[in-house]
Formats: C-alpha cells, sequence, structure tokens
C-alpha cells in the first residue's frame, strides 16, 4: 500500500558534480510527484553510512552504494532501495545507471572524428563500473577493427605506495605507447592524473596525446592543464529515474528485470582534445576548418582558400591521407551533429537543419537517410525508445521532455 508521505533517505554525494547531478534530478521528479519527506546529510562518495541510518524508520532509499558498509546498512533496514553507482559487483538492488556502451562510443567517436588511430584506456583500480565502461570501450574500438592499450601498473607496489609512485608509472607507460595517442579515462578525476602524467614526461597534449575524461564536472575540467574534455553524462536524467523507480517499488509494484541505463548526453569539447592527429598541416588545417564551420554551409572552394592551396590539389590529399574526400569530411561532421540534436533536444527539425547547415528540413531528410537508412524522426523515435525501454511501466517523463519546446519529426 502506498504512504501517505514517503520518507527517503539519500546515501549521495554533495562533493561531486556527479552527485549533485542526480540530486538535482531527484529534486526535479519531486516538484512534479511528491512531495517526499527527505533525509539527506552532506558526504563524500566514500564516506561511512550517517550515523542516524542504522535505526532510520523509513520507506526507501536512493544510493551510491560505494561501500560494503553503506549496502549492509541498507539492506538491513528492509525498504526498497535504488542503487546510482553499481560499484559492488554483488548488490542485488534495482538500479538506473550510465549506459556505459553508449559512454564509450561517445568517446571513441570524438577521438576518432579527430583522427586518431591509437587508443588507450585508464581505469579506476577495482570499481565495477570502470570495468564495464573499459570493456565498452574496448568493444566499440574492436568493431572498428581497433586496438585499445589498457593501464595496468608496471608497478603495482610504487602505484599503491604513494601519489607520485602512481603517476611515474603511469607516466611512463603512456611515454611507451605509439602517438598520436587518444586516451579515455574512466572519468574526470583519473583524467586529471593522465594529464599530469603527461606533463611529468614531456608530451604534448593534445598534440602527442589527447584525453577525455567522462562525468563533465566543469569545475575538475577547467583545472586540467589544458581543460578537460569529457563525456556528459544525463546525471538529472538518472536521478529522476532513480526516483521514479523507488516510488514505483515503495508502491509495491516488481523492479525491472535489468537496471535501467541513461545514454549520456554527448561530448563537451576542451582543449584536451582540441586537435587533428594528422602530421600534413595542410590537412589538419582543412579538418580544424571543417570541424568549426562544417554546419554553416561551407564548401571545398572555400576550405582550399582558407588553407592557400587549390582545390584539386587538397583533394588529392585528403583521398591519399584519409582516404575519403572534404564533401565526406564535412558530410560526417553534420551528421554527428543532427545526430546529437535529435537525440539531446526536442528542436523541431526545420531547426535541427538549420543548425546544421542546411537550408531546408527536407534536405535534412534525404542527407539524413541516405547516410543512417532511416528519416530523422524515425532515428528520433529509435533512440528514445532505445534509452527507455528498460524502465518501469509507470515512469514519468525525464526532464527532458518537460522543456515545454514544440518538437515536430519527419
Amino acid at each position: 500500500m502506498a504512504v501517505a508521505v514517503p520518507h527517503v533517505a539519500l546515501i549521495v554525494e554533495t562533493s561531486l558534480a556527479h552527485g549533485r547531478g542526480i540530486l538535482s534530478g531527484i529534486s526535479q521528479y519531486l516538484t512534479a510527484h511528491g512531495p517526499w519527506s527527505m533525509y539527506v546529510d552532506q558526504r563524500k562518495l566514500n564516506d561511512a553510512p550517517p550515523s542516524w541510518l542504522e535505526d532510520w524508520n523509513g520507506h526507501g532509499v536512493i544510493m551510491r552504494a560505494q561501500t560494503r558498509k553503506i549496502a549492509e546498512v541498507v539492506a538491513r533496514l528492509g525498504v526498497p532501495a535504488v542503487d546510482t553507482l553499481n560499484h559492488l559487483r554483488d548488490l542485488n538492488v534495482p538500479a538506473v545507471l550510465p549506459d556505459h556502451r553508449a559512454v564509450a562510443k561517445a568517446a571513441v567517436e570524438h577521438l576518432v572524428e579527430r583522427e586518431f588511430r591509437h587508443f588507450a584506456f585508464v581505469g579506476v583500480d577495482r570499481a565495477t563500473w570502470s570495468a564495464q565502461r573499459r570493456d565498452a570501450v574496448c568493444e566499440t574500438l574492436s568493431l572498428m577493427g581497433r586496438l585499445c592499450h589498457v593501464y595496468s601498473p608496471v608497478s603495482r607496489r610504487r602505484f599503491l605506495e604513494s601519489w607520485e609512485g602512481g603517476q611515474q608509472d603511469l607516466a611512463e607507460w603512456l611515454n611507451g605507447l605509439p602517438k598520436p595517442l587518444g586516451v579515455i579515462a574512466a572519468h574526470d578525476l583519473r583524467a586529471l592524473c593522465v594529464l599530469d602524467a603527461c606533463r611529468r614526461h614531456g608530451l604534448a597534449v593534445p598534440e602527442q596525446v589527447a584525453v577525455i575524461g567522462v562525468d563533465n564536472d566543469e569545475v575538475l575540467c577547467n583545472l586540467g592543464d589544458p581543460p578537460l574534455s569529457s563525456v556528459k553524462l544525463d546525471l538529472e536524467r538518472i536521478g529522476f529515474e532513480a526516483a521514479g523507480l523507488l516510488d514505483h517499488l515503495m508502491k509495491g509494484k516488481k523492479p525491472p528485470a535489468k537496471p535501467i541505463m541513461i545514454p549520456p548526453c554527448g561530448v563537451v569539447t576542451r582543449r584536451s582534445t582540441d586537435t587533428v592527429a594528422i602530421a600534413d598541416p595542410m590537412i589538419a588545417s582543412a579538418m580544424r576548418y571543417i570541424a568549426e564551420h562544417a554546419c554553416n554551409s561551407i564548401h571545398v572552394d572555400k576550405i582550399a582558400v582558407h588553407c592557400g592551396v587549390s582545390r584539386r590539389h587538397m583533394e588529392r590529399s585528403f583521398t591519399k591521407l584519409l582516404g575519403s574526400s572534404p564533401n565526406e569530411q564535412i558530410a560526417r561532421v553534420r551528421l554527428t551533429r543532427a545526430k546529437q540534436l535529435l537525440v539531446q533536444t526536442d528542436f523541431p527539425l526545420d531547426v535541427v537543419a538549420e543548425r546544421c547547415g542546411f537550408r531546408h528540413a527536407a534536405y535534412l531528410s534525404v542527407f539524413f537517410k541516405k547516410h543512417v537508412g532511416q528519416t530523422p524522426g524515425d532515428f528520433r523515435t529509435t533512440m528514445t525508445r532505445a534509452s527507455s525501454q528498460d524502465s518501469a511501466p509507470d515512469q514519468r517523463d525525464p526532464p527532458s521532455a518537460r522543456r515545454g519546446t514544440a518538437r515536430k519529426s519527419t
């Protein structure tokens, strides 16, 4: 039976942007479907369970179960719980989590678009979610016929004994890999370690080593030297869906068979990946120009003028070095942008077309179907279904669906 005003404990860190984003999503759910009586403390991810939780008499818990102690205390409460971390391997609790495959795909495609051909992953030791993210990155690259180097400390003793020892170990490993190298880190904090290791060994970022993290914690990303590119997780939606799932469970309904997986919002590009991994300076200049202006109705002649070469010379160089034409590169950038706008916004198709450099929505539709095999509207519907297929039966609209913008597809 549903309770009048549920009492809910939030065991979510307030010290990091990740936890605060989830709390924001929970808040948005309560605005639409509350009230709940909330129990929340200022806390770090690794903190012990709050003392009041041991004998707390509530109705449900949303947590980021980083420690075994938290999991044990919550289990003893005997109330519905939802996890949003997936750190403990044997935690038998319904969960709402980032879609690691989609995160990996976004990070890999970001580096591939910049013509990187050598890749590495740097994870977090003994974390289930990091291992899953690592496996997703390796699988994504394998499907492209590419290898991923995975960091494992050369000297585990040196790695464990001190920060300095660990950073030196990481720096030596990075130095021994082929360049230019694209590195995907499990999260932004780990990516900052990679940036520091590059600095220690004199590796230029992003020219020799491009680095991308996950979380898009703006404070951490801007602490990087250079500032860190990152996959932006849809944390508010994770929080919103976690609250919806807990509401579902507190009403006595069955949990979903699998975790609810939430795709990321996309990649936020900063200086750590703002390059093109091409030795030829003319092609590199052209690729940077295309990346910046492809959605502004540019044409090949304009790119050639920018690079100070003839159109014929540029096209031959593209074919020789990249195996594709300038027009194909323009199309790739436009297609990526169109997919992002279709998935991440409710913009009507004419707005999507305009922002991708097409004069009319009909032109975008023809272009999109040629390259994807679906109309933009069908693609948007497919992606929406894919992201919500594991949701509980009575899930409410996530934050992104309540922006009040019109939605028109073809």
